[in-house]
């Protein structure tokens, strides 16, 4: 059900149905960022799955109010992304200020979440409810 529903706010995305305020909608699924174990910056994580951005994601990144982040099954994710640690806004190394620092995929979406990476951003996370 979430990846279905997913894929069909992404269809229709694009096809104009809806949300016609995004410039640009980046969906990943955390099943395929598991296979990232080094550190990596927000313009290679996107770059990897949607290479034909080339060289234009500096200007994508001067209107981050018409981006939206997909991340879809949290619960499959292997790395940890605890949202209830406030402390964690004040620890620069958990920070991912920019999209050319290098940081874990994690802390990439946590700083997505955040808004201290692109501000603005508009960011869906999926997940199955916890018990």
């Amino acid at each position: 059900g979430k990846t279905t529903m997913v894929q069909k706010i992404v269809h229709d995305w694009a096809t104009g149905k809806i949300y016609p305020h995004f410039q640009f909608v980046f969906s990943f699924k955390f099943r395929d960022l598991n296979t990232i174990d080094c550190k990596i910056n927000l313009r290679q994580l996107i770059l990897h799955q949607y290479p034909y951005f080339g060289n234009m994601l500096g200007e994508v990144w001067k209107n981050p109010e018409g981006l939206l982040f997909i991340f879809d099954c949290l619960d499959q994710f292997k790395g940890r992304i605890n949202f209830a640690d406030s402390w964690r806004d004040t620890e620069p190394q958990h920070k991912c200020p920019d999209p050319e620092s290098r940081c874990k995929v994690s802390e990439i979406v946590y700083s997505l979440i955040q808004h201290k990476l692109l501000p603005g951003c508009s960011v869906l996370v999926t997940t199955r409810p916890t018990v």
